[in-house]
């Protein structure tokens, strides 16, 4: 049996790395498990909405993540076009899109060279262990990793939320997402705007991103794709004139890859002993493009109060979740509601005229959406801005696999 640590995190996705690397910046001993190796690509929507570019900024990894601005999200929809801005002119207005590869690559590399963290790779998670109706570590190739705290940031298809006997129902009906990167042709740019096209029962989301990359993802029940990802897409893409023509003579860079059951959430995020983080926690709807800032942000605001709950015990656990269902409730609510006007097209396109018929409202939904009203935690702030960063080793530097350790501080 392992030593035990003071937190062990199941997962290095945004919201386990994250959280990995604040708490061991503030002192602390983190074991974070993953089940593959780095670098690794996840299907995702790729756009950083500014709460999560703020997230970066206070660990002092923007650069390091780099990407695309994204200043505005633009509707396309049934004849209509609605833009806004992300949110008012300030450092905290703009988003980024790059690929999740860099980006997790990025973290996991700061993870891995942060003095109090061990990065174990290839190290799938069979779920929590549980004594006396408490979670008192991992269980990590039929051994028991024991630590003080257990952060289940493992996915939609958590393991660890599973074991602790969370799980929420599944949604239905079922929405899947599916992406594919496309390099553009000689003479097209895509700008620094989210576009979003609403078509028929789908639609399509499609983000800039360097080197005159660009992400196609569609967005729509199981049934829509029955014909094929890669086909369905393609007929979606022909349907709309302005992403048709700006993918003329484009490359696939990647084949279709997808994620099913968006919108996935726990029936509650703690239990004794753990607290979900993530996905594993709440995923929305991706249509809103909130899902990796919402992972950085609750990951930073977690950081912040598991020094108090290390002495105070798991009343702390039940304030970080209400806390974190105040923060995203807005986001939730909009997110919910654009789905469901999605699947109605009369609905769809009355509301797009709306939206672009009055500008101040469509710019309030778009900035809920970015989280640009979304503060940092007080006490962290200040210390995560004062902190350097640490140099970022290479992708194949210092892995570990079970039993193997990562270099220890």
């Amino acid at each position: 049996m392992a030593d035990a640590v003071d937190v062990v995190v199941a997962g290095g996705g945004p919201a386990g790395a994250t959280l990995a690397i604040l708490l061991g910046r503030a002192g602390l001993r983190v074991d974070l498990y993953e089940a593959r190796r780095f670098p690794r690509d996840k299907p995702c929507g790729e756009g950083i909405m500014p709460a999560g570019v703020g997230v970066l900024d206070r660990l002092g990894l923007r650069a390091a993540v780099g990407g695309c601005p994204l200043t505005g999200v633009r509707y396309h929809g049934f004849g209509i076009t609605a833009a806004a801005p992300l949110g008012p002119v300030g450092p905290r207005a703009f988003g980024l899109a790059q690929r999740r590869l860099r980006l997790d690559d990025t973290l996991v590399s700061v993870a891995r060279a942060t003095p109090g963290v061990r990065l174990y790779e290839e190290a799938p998670v069979e779920g929590a262990a549980v004594e006396n109706g408490r979670a008192v570590g991992l269980r990590v190739g039929g051994e028991l990793r024991r630590a003080a705290l257990v952060v289940g940031a493992d996915g939609l298809e958590s393991p660890v939320r599973r074991s602790l006997g969370l799980d929420g129902p599944a949604r239905r009906p079922a929405r899947l997402g599916v992406r594919m990167h496309f390099r553009l042709g000689a003479g097209r740019a895509s700008g620094e705007l989210l576009e979003i096209f609403v078509g028929r029962g789908h639609e399509l989301y499609v983000a800039p991103l360097p080197d005159g990359e660009l992400l196609v993802a569609g967005l729509g029940e199981d049934r829509a794709f029955a014909g094929g990802a890669r086909a369905t897409l393609a007929r979606w893409i022909a349907g709309e004139p302005f992403l048709r023509e700006l993918l003329e003579g484009a490359t696939p860079l990647t084949a279709p890859a997808g994620r099913a059951r968006l919108g996935r959430r726990a029936r509650a995020g703690f239990a004794p002993g753990a607290v979900l983080l993530g996905d594993a926690a709440r995923a929305s709807d991706p249509l809103t493009a909130g899902g990796i800032a919402h992972a950085l942000v609750t990951a930073e605001r977690l950081a912040a109060v598991v020094p108090h709950l290390l002495a105070e015990g798991d009343g702390v656990l039940a304030r970080f979740d209400a806390e974190r269902r105040r923060l995203l409730r807005a986001h939730d609510w909009l997110t919910r509601a654009l789905v469901q006007v999605a699947r109605r097209p009369l609905l769809a396109r009355a509301t797009l005229h709306a939206m672009r018929a009055v500008p101040p409202v469509m710019r309030r939904l778009v900035a809920v959406a970015g989280g640009v009203a979304i503060q940092p935690p007080a006490m962290l702030a200040a210390a995560a801005s004062s902190a350097p960063a640490p140099a970022i080793s290479s992708a194949t530097a210092q892995n570990a696999t079970l039993p193997q350790r990562a270099r220890s501080p």
